[in-house]
Order: C-alpha cells, then sequence, then structure tokens
C-alpha cells in the first residue's frame, strides 16, 4: 500500500496557551510573591490564632489525610499526617469542618482560649458530603442528579490485580466488567456500561485525570478514585465520546501540610489455571477411533487392534504405544506473579505533590510466555498565591511482551488438536513429527521469538487563576504518546525422523512500529456561588481540542541469516524486504457548558450540553450537540420528614433525559483510498501496469450515531445510612448506527456506511447496602448490586443478515446484537423410521446423527430459512455481592460475581470429536450407539460434518456464579510498628478466582463464547501481600 497523503494540522491552540500560561507568570513572578506588603500581613496574623488537635476514628486509630478548613471557605487549610495530627491558623469565632471520605463529617467552632482539640470521625460508607467526580469537576454524592457509581483507593487497593479493568469486575450496578484471559500482558477486559448501544463499538471513554487515557497502563495502586458516568445526564458533557458511557480515572495526589510520608506495596502470587479441556486418553481414544471409523465405514478394518488398546491402557509400551497427556507436557502448573510499588508524597502550606514507581512480573503458563512492565508517575501543584495556582501531572510506562514465535493460541492448538497416542521423542532421542506440530518441540524459543514492547508518556500542566471570589479560570494542555515496537522472528528448524520431518522453510523477519499522539488543550471557566443563603449556582464553560495522529511501519525480510535471536531481521535477505507504512490525522474541537442550581440542598436541577465537531466528517455534516437535563429533589431534607421520620436518613428522587453521540468512524470511512495491491499488476497491451483502484465508496452524509437516554432514579438510606439502596430505570435508544447496506448493481468494491440502524437497550440497576457495628470491636457492610438490560436491534433497513466477521453472529430486528443464529435441534435419529421420515439438512444423515426442526411450511428438508435465534453472547443479568468484616486489627473480605442468561458457542476442537483428525474430549464417552439412544452427544464420526452445523445442540449455558476474590488481613498494632519507626504495615493473604459455580467443562465462562478453545485460560491467583507506610 502506498503511504497516504498526510496532512500537518497547526498546533495554534497549543501555542495559544503557552503563551496564556507564560503570560500569567511573567505579571505574577514567584519571586515578587515574597515582597507582599509586610504590614499587612502582620495585621491578619494578629487576628487569627493556631489551633492543633489529632483526628481518629471510633477505633482509636489516627485518620490520614482528613481535610481541615473553615466551614465556608472553598480551600483546604490543613491536612492530616500519618498519626492523625493536624496544625492550621483561624480567627477566634470561626466553624471549621472536618471532612474525610467515607466517614460523617464534624464541625466544631474556635474558642479564643481553646488551641487543642480532639476529633473523632465515625464511620458512614454511605456518606452523602462524599465528593464524587463528575465531568470536568467535583460534586457532593448529596447533591447528583445524575447515574453516577463510584468507588475509592480503599477498596481497590485491597484486591491484588494489576489492571483497572480486573479491579471493577463486579463492584457497580451497570458495569460488566470481564476478563477474557488470563495470559501474561493481558491488561484488557471486556468492559461494557449498561449493554451494548451499538454493532459497531461498545468501549467506553476513560477519563485519566482530566483528558481522555487509558485505563490499561495504569498501576491500580497509584488511583485516588474511579466515577463511571453511567446516564447521559452525568456523560453528556463529554459529548460524542460518551455514548457507551464514561470512566472517569483519578490518581493520587500529595496533601498541604502533609510531611514526607513513603508507601511500599509488594505483593507475590501464585497462579494457575482455572480450567482447561478434559480429552480421552490414549485407550479410550483408540477406542472411539475404530468406532468412528465403523460408523463411517462398517466393512472398514480396525485401526487399532484389541492388543493395541490394552499397551496404551497398562502402558507395557511407552515408545510404542504412549499415553501422551500433552497439556501436562505443555503447560506448567503454576507460575509466579509479582508487583511492587514506592510512592513519596506530602505537601508545604501552598505546594503539595506526589511521586511513585511501579514493577510488574508476570511469568506464564508456557515456557516462552512472560511480560514485564515498569511505570512511573509524578505531580506538584502549588498555590503561588491568593489567585493563581499552578501543577505538573506526568506519568510514564514501558512493557515487553515474549512469547515464542508461534503465540500462546497457536501452541494451545497443537495442545488441543495432537491425539494422546502420538509420542513426544523419536527412539533416538529426537522430537517426534507424524503430520501435526509437537507442541513440546514448538515451545519455548525454538521456532523463533515474539517480542512486544509497548509505551507511553502522558503529561500535563496547567495553570488556574481566581480573579474574583467564586470565579476559576484553568488552562490545561496535555500531550500523550503512545507507541509499539512489534518484533517477530522465525527460525529455521527440523525435527521428526525418516520421511516425517517437520520443516518450517525460510528464515522470516518481521519489525512494525506503531505511533498514536494525542495533543489536548482545555480552557474552563467555572463560577460558584451562594445567594440569599439558600440558591447555589455553579456554571461550567469549557472549550477543548484534541489533534489526534497515528502512523505505522512494517518491514519485513525473509530467508538467508541464522536462528540467533539477536541478529534476527538484520541478518535475513535484504533483497527480499517488504515495506509499508500510513497514517491517519483527525481532529476534534468542542464547547461545552453545564449549569447547576440547588436551592436549599433540596430542589436540584442540572443542564449540560456539548458542541462537537470532527474532521471525520464532511463539512456539512461535522458538528454535532448534545443536551442533557436533570432534576432532583432530596425529600428527606423536607422537614416533614427531616424533623419528623427520624429513620429515614435519606431519600432522593432524580429524573434525567439526555443526547450523547458516537463517532465509529475511521477517516477512510469518509474519504476514498486508492490501493495498488489488490490485484498486483497487469498486462495492458504489452506493458506491465500495476492496478489501481478505489477501495470502497464513500458517503457524503455521513453523520454521527446519537444515543437518547432516558433515566428514572431513586436512592434511599435508613437509620443513619445503615440500610439502604438504590435503583435506576432507564431507556437507552442508539440512532443513525453505521450499517454497510447492500447496493443494487454494485460490484467489486464494499458497500459504503449509512447512517440506518437502531438498537434499544432497557433495564435497571439496583444497589442495595447495609453496614454496621457490633460492639466497640467489630463491624461489617454488606453491598448487593443487581443490574438487568435488554438489547434488542430495532432497524436495519431490512438488512438482517450474519455478521461479516462470523456468521455464527446474526443481525436481525427484534433481537439482541451477538445473537447466535443456527438451527435448532430435536434429538438424533434413533430408528430407521425416524431417519426415513424425517427432515434431512446434507441427505448424508445416519442413525445417530443430530435430527433439526424442520421450522417452514411444505417442504420435508432443512434448509437455510430453518435458522433462527438460538442465544446471545452477553448477560441479561449481572451481580457482585461484596461482603467486609473488621474486627479490632483484623479485616476480611469476599467479592461474589455473577452473570445469567448468556450462552457460549464453542466448536472445532473444544467441541467436536476427531475434528481435523484431533482428539476426543471425555465427554464424548457419553455418545450414541445402537444399545445408547439416550445419549448426551451423537455418534462419533472422523470425516463426517453431518453433525457440526451452527445450532443449538453445541449451544452452552455460559451463566456462573464466582468467588472473585477473597482476602484476610492483619494490621500490625502501631505500639510495635512505631518501635521500629514504621508507621503502619499491613499484612494480608488473598485469592482470586478460587470457586466457580457454572455449566461449562472445562472452558472459562469468563473466556471467549465464540471459540474453538485455543485461548488462554483465566488464572486462579493466590497472593500473599505487603503494605507499609513510613
Amino acid at each position: 500500500m502506498e503511504p497516504r497523503q498526510k496532512r500537518t494540522i497547526p498546533h495554534q491552540s497549543s501555542a495559544r496557551l503557552i503563551a496564556l500560561t507564560a503570560g500569567l507568570l511573567a505579571f505574577a513572578p514567584i519571586n515578587s510573591f515574597a515582597s507582599l506588603n509586610k504590614n499587612s500581613v502582620s495585621n491578619e496574623q494578629k487576628q487569627t490564632q493556631t489551633i492543633s488537635g489529632t483526628v481518629k476514628d471510633e477505633n482509636g486509630m489516627p485518620i490520614i489525610g482528613a481535610s481541615i478548613s473553615e466551614l465556608n471557605g472553598d480551600k483546604t487549610g490543613a491536612i492530616t499526617d500519618v498519626n492523625g495530627r493536624f496544625s492550621i491558623s483561624v480567627a477566634p469565632g470561626t466553624t471549621i469542618k472536618v471532612v474525610y471520605i467515607g466517614y460523617s463529617p464534624q464541625a466544631f467552632k474556635v474558642k479564643g482560649n481553646q488551641t487543642t482539640y480532639d476529633i473523632i470521625l465515625r464511620e458512614d460508607q454511605q456518606s452523602l458530603n462524599e465528593v464524587v467526580v463528575i465531568g470536568y469537576g467535583v460534586q457532593k454524592k448529596a447533591n447528583l442528579t445524575g447515574s453516577v457509581a463510584s468507588i475509592n483507593s480503599e477498596k481497590l487497593e485491597s484486591r491484588p490485580v494489576s489492571s483497572v479493568s480486573a479491579a471493577l469486575a463486579g463492584t457497580m450496578a451497570g458495569v460488566t466488567a470481564i476478563q477474557r484471559s488470563g495470559e501474561p500482558g493481558s491488561q484488557t477486559g471486556s468492559l461494557t456500561i449498561r449493554g451494548k448501544n451499538s454493532i459497531n463499538a461498545a468501549a467506553p471513554l476513560t477519563i485519566v485525570d482530566g483528558v481522555p487515557g487509558s485505563m490499561n497502563n495504569i498501576d491500580p495502586q497509584d488511583i485516588e478514585s474511579i466515577s463511571v458516568l453511567k446516564d447521559a445526564a452525568s456523560a453528556a458533557i463529554y459529548g460524542v465520546q460518551a455514548a457507551n458511557g464514561v470512566i472517569v480515572i483519578t490518581t493520587k495526589k500529595g496533601q498541604n501540610n502533609q510531611k514526607a510520608r513513603i508507601d511500599y506495596s509488594g505483593m507475590v502470587s501464585s497462579t494457575s489455571p482455572t480450567a482447561h479441556l478434559n480429552f480421552l486418553g490414549a485407550a479410550d481414544y483408540a477406542m472411539l477411533f475404530n468406532e468412528a471409523t465403523k460408523n463411517e465405514n462398517p466393512n472398514a478394518a480396525q485401526p487399532f487392534s484389541d492388543e493395541d488398546i490394552q499397551k496404551y491402557r497398562d502402558g507395557s509400551d511407552p515408545i510404542g504405544h504412549p499415553n501422551t497427556d500433552w497439556y501436562k507436557e505443555v503447560f506448567k502448573k503454576s507460575a509466579i506473579e509479582t508487583q511492587h510499588n514506592v510512592s513519596l508524597s506530602g505537601g508545604s502550606q501552598n505546594t503539595s505533590y506526589m511521586g511513585s514507581v511501579g514493577y510488574v512480573y508476570q511469568d506464564g503458563l508456557t515456557r516462552a510466555r512472560n511480560y514485564k512492565r515498569f511505570n512511573g508517575r509524578m505531580n506538584i501543584d502549588s498555590k503561588v498565591s491568593k489567585w493563581l495556582s499552578i501543577g505538573l501531572n506526568a506519568s510514564a510506562y514501558r512493557d515487553i511482551t515474549n512469547d515464542n514465535y508461534e503465540g500462546s493460541a497457536s501452541l494451545m492448538h497443537y495442545v488441543n488438536r495432537i491425539p494422546p497416542t502420538y509420542k513426544i521423542y523419536n527412539e533416538d532421542g529426537t522430537f517426534n513429527y507424524n503430520s501435526m506440530n509437537n507442541p513440546v518441540a514448538v515451545q519455548g524459543y525454538a521456532t523463533g521469538k515474539t517480542t512486544i514492547y509497548n509505551s507511553q508518556f502522558f503529561g500535563s500542566a496547567y495553570a488556574e487563576i481566581r480573579p474574583i471570589s467564586g470565579l476559576s479560570l484553568k488552562a490545561l494542555y496535555n500531550i500523550r504518546h503512545d507507541a509499539q515496537d512489534y518484533r517477530r522472528f522465525k527460525a529455521h528448524y527440523e525435527y521428526g525422523s525418516g520421511n516425517n520431518i517437520a520443516n518450517t522453510g525460510d528464515r522470516e523477519g518481521q519489525h512494525n512500529y506503531y505511533n498514536w499522539n494525542w495533543y489536548t488543550t482545555q480552557f474552563l471557566a467555572n463560577y460558584l456561588k451562594t445567594f440569599a443563603r439558600h440558591h447555589t449556582v455553579n456554571a461550567l464553560l469549557g472549550y477543548e481540542k484534541v489533534d489526534y495522529t497515528y502512523r505505522y511501519t512494517k518491514t519485513s525480510r525473509k530467508g538467508g541469516g541464522s536462528n540467533d535471536l539477536q541478529e534476527a531481521l538484520d541478518a535475513l535477505d535484504s533483497k527480499s524486504q517488504k515495506n509499508e507504512d500510513n497514517g491517519l490525522d483527525k481532529i476534534q474541537c468542542s464547547y461545552f457548558g453545564r449549569l447547576q442550581y440547588d436551592y436549599d440542598d433540596k430542589y436540584l436541577f442540572e443542564f449540560n450540553l456539548r458542541s462537537d465537531g470532527s474532521s471525520v466528517f464532511k463539512k456539512e455534516h461535522r458538528w454535532g450537540y448534545f443536551p442533557a437535563v436533570s432534576l432532583a429533589w432530596r425529600a428527606s431534607e423536607e422537614s416533614f420528614i427531616k424533623d419528623k421520620v427520624d429513620w429515614i436518613s435519606n431519600l432522593k428522587l432524580r429524573l434525567g433525559w439526555g443526547k450523547t453521540g458516537n463517532v465509529e468512524l475511521k477517516e477512510d470511512d469518509v474519504y476514498p483510498t486508492v490501493s495498488t495491491f489488490a490485484y498486483g499488476t497487469s498486462v495492458i497491451g504489452n506493458t506491465l501496469t500495476t492496478s489501481m483502484f478505489e477501495s470502497r465508496y464513500v458517503n457524503d452524509n455521513l453523520t454521527w450515531a446519537t444515543v437518547t437516554n432516558y433515566e428514572l432514579g431513586i436512592e434511599a438510606g435508613f437509620l443513619q445510612n445503615k440500610v439502604g439502596f438504590e435503583l435506576d430505570l432507564y431507556k437507552k435508544r442508539t440512532n443513525d448506527m453505521l450499517l454497510r447496506l447492500p447496493i443494487q448493481g454494485v460490484l467489486g468494491v464494499e458497500a459504503p456506511y449509512q447512517n440506518a440502524g437502531s438498537v434499544e437497550n432497557t433495564g435497571f440497576d439496583l444497589n442495595v447496602y447495609h453496614n454496621n457495628k457490633i460492639g466497640k470491636d467489630f463491624r461489617y457492610s454488606v453491598n448487593l448490586n443487581l443490574s438487568y438490560v435488554k438489547n434488542k436491534i430495532t432497524n436495519l433497513k431490512g438488512t438482517d443478515g450474519p455478521d461479516p466477521d462470523n456468521d455464527k453472529y446474526w443481525f436481525k430486528e427484534g433481537y439482541a446484537i451477538g445473537s447466535f443464529y443456527g438451527y435448532v435441534a430435536d434429538g438424533f435419529f434413533n430408528t430407521k423410521e425416524e431417519l426415513a421420515a424425517g427432515p434431512k439438512r446434507t441427505g448424508g444423515e445416519q442413525l445417530g446423527d443430530i435430527r433439526y426442526k424442520n421450522l417452514t411450511e411444505g417442504d420435508n428438508n432443512i434448509t437455510a430459512a430453518d435458522r433462527q435465534v438460538i442465544g446471545k453472547n452477553f448477560p441479561s443479568w449481572t451481580t457482585g455481592l461484596n461482603i467486609s468484616l473488621f474486627y479490632k486489627d483484623f479485616d476480611m473480605s469476599m467479592l461474589w460475581q455473577g452473570a445469567f442468561d448468556v450462552d457460549a458457542y464453542y466448536i472445532m476442537e473444544s467441541a467436536y470429536s476427531f475434528f481435523n483428525s484431533g482428539k476426543v474430549l471425555k465427554r464424548h464417552l457419553d455418545r450414541w450407539t445402537p444399545t445408547h439412544h439416550n445419549a448426551t452427544y451423537p455418534r462419533v464420526t472422523r470425516n463426517s460434518q453431518t453433525n457440526f452445523a451452527t445450532s443449538s445442540f453445541w449451544l452452552q449455558d455460559a451463566s456462573y456464579v464466582r468467588l472473585k476474590n477473597i482476602t484476610l488481613g492483619y494490621n500490625i498494632p502501631q505500639a510495635v510498628t512505631k518501635k521500629l519507626g514504621i508507621e503502619r504495615v499491613k499484612v494480608y493473604l488473598s485469592g482470586e478466582n478460587l470457586l466457580t459455580f457454572d455449566h461449562l467443562d472445562g472452558i472459562d465462562p469468563e473466556s471467549p463464547s465464540d471459540t474453538r478453545g485455543n485461548f488462554y485460560s483465566n488464572i486462579k491467583k493466590v497472593t500473599l501481600g505487603l503494605k507499609v507506610t513510613f
């Protein structure tokens, strides 16, 4: 492919931001603040006094990081240190508030003759005063009008996971987090919010510290909180990017007035597979092989004699009659994983800082697979003056994934296919080869090596000014640079003996380099003001521009060289070199605003509007507008409840409506591209000419897909919020979804996209909680979340049909995205009469084959018209149960996760007998025979494809309940740790995926739902961990 014409994008907004920041600093140089009017400072000091004290919980343990500030002030005055101590200068008579997430706030009035105050905070796990991070700001939980779920650092740090998506599993209603693989380096899980909104895309937007980012490369130990914006009322501020919900991640920062603090977290884990396919041993395999041969040809000779079968069974001839368990020969029983994180944080009165470094190593269950990650993060925030604050936030990571040339999927394919009657070694000690790759021979780096280097730099700088009370103006510039260096080398090797030799041919090398860049510019203006004590207005105006560039180059060589992995590509034949490069540029500009109104903490109103423009679309359709409005009534603040019904702690009703958008496009979907590769060269006349053609037609009228959301919510808490629930009912409808509709008479190229499809999701999210304390030393909390979603395609413009990438899935109006489509199984052909009378699909059916239902009238044949939707791959119901227990210095937590009304369709080696001359699953022993009609599986065959049609027979119930995590921790008493100069020490033992209840045999229920089984299983994990604070 020829390189695309690349467009240069001037970063004018970036230049303006740099100029603005420089101007702010020029007018307010740091050294000038030291020369403030000394008399005014002196006068101010005469009016204040310094008070100090401690903040502890009900057990007398110091609370670290509690915020101490004036009741009506908007800035934190002090933060408690590792001993829970604080010191602050205030005027006598000032009311001071003490706030810490997860505890009910306390307030006290400063008395002129008292300088020491000891504060006790009481835990409130459903604290309404907790501050929740939302789009471009924060908001008190009690005043939210949209549907926002959040999780704090304490919950994230309690589980020994290396990725954010794994940490979210089972924790939030409406958030479906499924870990598809336990392969080292598999950081990404399947993450959806309230179902799938489109055929084309379902991933939510991730915001990291205020700008678009990625959750896959963040150390969970560095995260302060995660908020999930589930409805349009909360997510519309992000406009076109928010169709699938928004995940807002805030990383940890240092605290003002906190001495330097060092935190260490380390863990070591032992991992093992949660499941693997169970195949027959050699004797049973040989027995069924004979039976399959006879089923296809009753007159055929028996391949294995009774003597052969007996030798396979008793192991008397391991060379001539081996019984090889290929899974055990290739995969380890367990592997080791380690993870470490060290952070330094602290701050003075006006400046705070935080820095951390982390390391992860994951050893694979196969010999060649391993993964390493190095990450670092730092931030600094400084209040330069009363009206100016500046800050820097930067992070970087690099990971390295090593694997053999074939990769884990190919290795698993060999393991699942090669029969147990094949030996590993020949008599001379060489590896055996018998028409199938020997997985023991090709594991490790004997066949070559694949190494993938991923790296990222993420950096932001901001300046914020406060020209008048309540008004803040903020400018931010962010750079995100991602890169991948992909290197793959295939060695030349041979193994086997005699005429059975495996020869891989020429050596091959491949080197690909990918480069992604995002440049984000933001300007935010925020105004917060309370009028006449009861009316609070919070207004936000913003501008955001994102410049995106993508480039890649690919180079390959073949032939020559040696098997030296260090030489790889450079040593191969340079004359064989092939090169390819390409790229993509796009820009998105956005204007947005939000207005929040609060009357007396009772009546809440919020309006959001965002306008997005994208270079992906043609000029006429470039801009989209995405509004949202929401209302809430805090009934519990009404006097008729607050003063008279003391057992109602919280009661709030919410109502919301809004629109978000979805691009769903790449740039070449709206701009035509020309390829030179499709047909190579052609002879025109006497000239060899390179053929060029337009790869697809384009549609000039393409525009945004939109998602309209309706929401009704209720929140209730009782008995001082010891028990309560949150319930959200919603309906989402996606319109103008992109489809490739067929065009009459157009041949040879892909049809263009059109805005034609519609999808609907309806459902509810329910969260029920209870927390209590029994006696002085024991407390507990229970949190149950339950979600239901019904997904339905409502309009395809008459283009019902198979998924172009997988014909087992069917897009059909009235059914869910990801629906399986096939025949309906109706038992087996048990008698000759049934076989003669029954409808047939191929005409070659025999007794013991699967019988299908004839769903069309007027014939006795099974045709494509008899297929229907038989299942779906996304759960209707998901649930999570989190139980936490605390007794003195001990704590224990359990997290259960479940999914229901979901199917899986496994094929080939993971389902069929003797597929592609392969092996047989143990469960096929319960097969149809002339004397056993009430069997689970059809007759065994070697070459017949009659029973392999996509049908309900092979569909499996993939519902499950899993003990996702259990952790037991112990906090060493501070009376002991302080003697060692250490503030706090915690040790814990944790287990992940230890117990699963499901209907699948040998396959993990979170694994991909349509596969031949050649995937790396999820893993069980037992972890010993340590947390230390200095």
